[in-house]
């Protein structure tokens, strides 16, 4: 019988947690090297450490399955103590091949674009955000998402928020935010070109009310 557990997130839980992102992601067919897809998970991954005020993981059995990270606006992070030091990464990415180091450059530009646009406006009217949610591929299905989100809220609901957001695209489950009762507000596309081949995502903001 599986024993789930859900508990704070320590520093022995980030290899793992970069792990889930890369088995999820799936950036094999966006770019030639792993090392380069390492220095990409830890580029995208530092700003969440960096403002999280939230953060959760799943386990079953003693191995990390999934984790939550969110925002209460006005309260002090509480994560950035498993900042890595960026440097080794940074220079991976210099020294990658063109195609890898234009195709993340333009990748993360074009998503802080779209990201800009969707909340453009509206920012002021949340208090908080739902920052980072992702499960390994044999956590999904489980109810751990659920779990996940139920934990965050009941933190939300604690710093008397009113409404938050979160951001997802046509690549995510984004079904469950909606099982969950959050509610679709604005929705945009982002194209991106890998290997030659352009990929178009719908980017999704999301808002939930208590």
């Amino acid at each position: 019988m599986n024993n789930i557990a859900i508990r704070d997130v320590i520093p022995d839980d980030i290899p793992a947690i970069k792990d889930i992102v890369r088995e999820v992601w799936d950036w094999e067919d966006a770019f030639n090297n792993d090392i380069v897809i390492d220095a990409c998970i830890a580029m995208y991954f530092a700003p969440v450490l960096h403002e999280a005020t939230f953060g959760r993981v799943a386990l079953i059995n003693d191995e990390v399955v999934g984790v939550i990270f969110g925002v209460v606006n006005d309260e002090p992070p509480s994560y950035t103590h498993l900042l890595e030091d960026l440097s080794p990464y940074i220079i991976t990415l210099m020294q990658a091949c063109d195609e890898d180091r234009q195709g993340m450059c333009e990748y993360m530009t074009k998503q802080r674009i779209v990201y800009k646009e969707l909340i453009d406006g509206i920012e002021d009217e949340y208090d908080g955000a739902v920052d980072f949610l992702v499960l390994s591929k044999a956590a999904q299905g489980k109810g751990i998402g659920k779990l996940l989100w139920l934990s965050l809220k009941e933190y939300l609901q604690e710093k008397n928020t009113a409404k938050v957001y979160l951001y997802s695209d046509s690549e995510c489950n984004f079904g469950f935010y909606d099982s969950q009762g959050f509610i679709k507000r604005r929705e945009g596309k982002m194209r991106v070109t890998f290997n030659g081949e352009e990929d178009v995502t719908a980017q999704f903001l999301y808002e939930y009310k208590f």
